[in-house]
């Protein structure tokens, strides 16, 4: 009995010392939160630094799941959770991003997700917003802008004829996609809150009127992108008779029925021309045409551009204080602040092949991002970082360089004489010498080690930045015959590998094979399935995949009607 008096007199200590406890973890646990992972960009902010340019930065995610980040997505929103994207894949792992050539006054919201190796990527971050002003300057709070119900853009038919301030509502401009010709183009897309001023079936019509040839390239585009350079862009000849194209030739026009041969071929396929050295605000036309060997096809439509104009930067004056401490103001004069350039390039040291390096390289964020994919993968780029410095090299210079620079195959080097070391013990002559199987093993090791891991490397790079790069442009058609529905994909841009194209759950039969088989779309050809005869009166939804990624998901009536 006394055993249990004693036991009760202790139990209010025990549980007053039960709560302290408690107390006192809860309280180390509130003081020292463990480290969150992040699974997606965080942090993203929109920056207007110009009256028609937002800086975006962000944090990258801290929990990949062992995959490797290659890029990022970046999408601007149109209107209440309908997104458009406008880089697919930065092409790096910087996170920040310029956007320019935006309007003055206007509400702009972003949204960024991570890239990876694997051609997957993260969901998105939190969204940022930013209006660029006359002063270059945003509010803590920037206001907000109507729902955004439309869309403008320039539209591009082949034959090159520009129809600019084209404004349509969200549904007529996916439609648009679609039913589209394969060649004709989409610039400059823009969300808007100004009435549409045109509509699909106008549109279409405008297109039929203004097609080129499918020989020629088109439509051919030039801008201006500084007062010294002038960027060309095309695509490729739909039909070309099987032939093999060997590259293109630029030409500029100096007079009517007068032109200048830039360039006698290009030597490749890309679809992109880089002029620089040219005049400031001055018009040049040029054309292109597809080489093949031999001859060359027709020339594609003239495009004009005119350079920007140079600006004089401001001449600082003898006794301006230059060092980046201010000195104190004297009496009765007012401190004024510095301005920060804004970060928009990149400057780097470039490797080639050869081992010769080219330090000091500053390229635009679009130049490099693009440089990180198509560079040859023994090419190195080291001490990458973000400046305000002006621009002093570009792409095209770069390749230019590189292409000089190749790695050159090694002479035959004869092994060199035997040295003989004091220091060791004099051999016996005649008497073998047992071999040092020790140092045998580590040296072979250590090559095959070396072959393994350039050659793995090597085939890395190689595959993910292809698969970066590829960029698929095709367009599918339903096609009635008196026999059987059919569809038609018509790939005007890079080889489909593998393409199988799916009714609901059905793979469709080729009509060339009569097969079901995954079959390769090359670059300009036009190839046909069979829609399944259960299918013929409905409505399915049609899949096409590249292997197992897929590419389009469409209703077949949705489809244009060839």
């Amino acid at each position: 009995m006394t055993a249990l008096n004693m036991a009760y007199r202790y139990v209010p200590i025990f549980t007053i010392i039960l709560v302290l406890i408690g107390v006192f973890g809860i309280h180390l646990a509130q003081g020292a939160p463990p480290q969150v992972s992040t699974a997606t960009p965080t942090g993203l902010s929109a920056t207007a630094v110009s009256p028609t340019q937002i800086n975006l930065f962000w944090s990258a995610p801290t929990q990949n799941y062992g995959k490797t980040i290659v890029g990022y997505k970046i999408e601007q929103q149109l209107s209440q959770g309908v997104f458009d994207v406008l880089v697919y894949n930065t092409g790096n792992t910087i996170t920040a991003y310029s956007m320019t050539g935006l309007k003055t006054g206007t509400a702009y919201t972003y949204r960024v997700s991570a890239v990876y190796s694997d051609d997957t990527s993260t969901d998105p971050s939190n969204i940022a917003t930013a209006i660029p002003s006359s002063t270059s300057s945003q509010s803590s709070t920037p206001p907000v802008s109507p729902a955004i119900k439309h869309v403008k853009f320039d539209f591009v038919p082949s034959d090159g004829t520009v129809l600019s301030g084209v404004i349509f509502d969200q549904n007529n401009y996916l439609a648009l996609q679609y039913k589209k010709d394969p060649r004709s183009i989409i610039l400059d897309v823009v969300p808007t809150v100004d009435p549409t001023n045109n509509n699909l079936d106008n549109l279409l019509s405008y297109q039929n009127n203004h097609l080129n040839d499918d020989t020629v390239p088109a439509p051919l585009i030039a801008k201006a992108v500084s007062p010294t350079q002038i960027n060309l862009s095309w695509l490729p000849p739909l039909n070309q008779y099987g032939q093999k194209l060997t590259g293109y030739e630029i030409e500029l026009k100096n007079a009517p029925g007068d032109y200048q041969v830039i360039d006698e071929n290009t030597g490749n396929g890309t679809t992109q021309y880089f002029l620089d050295g040219l005049t400031p605000n001055t018009t040049y036309t040029y054309r292109v045409f597809a080489v093949y060997p031999g001859t060359h096809s027709n020339p594609s439509n003239e495009a004009s551009a005119t350079t920007l104009e140079y600006v004089q930067p401001p001449i600082q004056k003898p006794n301006q204080n230059t060092s980046s401490i201010s000195a104190p103001p004297s009496s009765g004069t007012t401190s004024t602040s510095n301005t920060v350039s804004p970060v928009t390039n990149v400057h780097l040291d470039f490797t080639a092949p050869d081992g010769v390096l080219l330090s000091g390289v500053i390229l635009s964020q679009s130049d490099y991002q693009q440089l990180v994919i198509i560079k040859d993968p023994r090419s190195i780029l080291s001490n990458v970082t973000q400046t305000s410095s002006t621009i002093n090299n570009v792409l095209s210079g770069i390749l230019r360089y590189q292409t000089l620079h190749a790695a050159q195959e090694s002479e035959t080097v004869p092994p060199p004489a035997p040295v003989v070391n004091s220091s060791q013990p004099s051999q016996q002559p005649g008497k073998p010498q047992p071999a040092d199987n020790t140092l045998i093993t580590g040296v072979v090791t250590s090559v095959v080690a070396s072959g393994v891991v350039g050659i793995t490397t090597w085939f890395v790079r190689t595959k993910i930045a292809r698969k970066i790069a590829k960029e698929y442009h095709f367009t599918l058609e339903r096609v009635s015959s008196t026999m059987s529905s059919q569809i038609q994909i018509r790939n005007s841009g890079e080889t489909i590998e593998d393409c199988v194209i799916i009714c609901e759950r059905d793979t469709c039969v080729w009509i060339d094979t009569n097969l079901d088989k995954p079959r390769h779309i090359y670059e300009g050809s036009v190839s046909s399935v069979i829609i399944p005869k259960e299918f013929e009166n409905k409505n399915p939804l049609i899949i096409v995949k590249s292997g197992k990624k897929t590419l389009r998901k469409i209703m077949l009536d949705d489809m244009a009607h060839g």
